[in-house]
């Protein structure tokens, strides 16, 4: 693969950054290959072959990305997603049940994990990035496929000694949802889905 191409392909896949981060993250990696080239006497095929690959060098750049749910009407619709189940394990471990459509990725779901019951924020990040690597503090399992949805089983590391909770985002089909635990339809975000220590 030429350097343009590589370029090219990791700036589609770093469509989150604003053009400002991304054209920085870019230049770097333009800097990385052309170093490689220098010093080590490398083609550029080569110099780019030694190089991790787009979807793993965006995947690490994305999962450092601040995520907020974007400025807009979300509505709690449980019809759409839903956090179906939760409970404390006897280990002190958290789970949670979220229903999605099955034609969603966890990358277009965002998750906001609050810290007590009136749902104050402790971070914010796409459902994939949150599970993603080997230091997630959560993981998560298909636990189900049924009628056009799929059912997650989202489980935390020893977490939050006081509780936790947790608050769903999702854009789909052009439509703005939410699952924070308030009625079906408001569009008052709610304070979570609050599971006390």
């Amino acid at each position: 693969m030429s350097k343009e191409a590589f370029i090219n392909e990791l700036s589609v896949k770093l469509d989150r950054l604003n053009e400002a981060d991304r054209k920085e993250y870019l230049e770097f990696f333009e800097e990385l290959i052309d170093d490689k080239i220098e010093e080590d006497g490398a083609s550029e095929a080569a110099a780019v072959e030694t190089m991790d690959s787009t979807d793993c060098i965006a995947d690490a750049i994305n999962r450092e990305i601040p995520v907020e749910p974007d400025d807009v009407p979300y509505v709690e619709d449980h019809s759409v997603i839903d956090c179906t189940n939760r409970y404390r394990m006897r280990d002190g471990r958290y789970n949670f049940t979220v229903k999605l459509p099955e034609d969603v990725s966890l990358k277009d779901v965002i998750i906001e994990i609050t810290g007590d019951y009136r749902g104050t924020r402790r971070m914010c990040t796409n459902l994939f990035y949150l599970t993603d690597g080997a230091d997630a503090d959560f993981s998560i399992c298909l636990e189900n496929d049924y009628d056009g949805f799929r059912y997650y089983e989202l489980t935390t590391a020893q977490y939050a000694d006081s509780g936790m909770g947790v608050r769903l985002y999702l854009t789909y089909k052009d439509k703005y949802y939410m699952a924070t635990d308030t009625a079906n339809r408001s569009a008052k975000k709610g304070s979570g889905y609050w599971l006390s220590a």
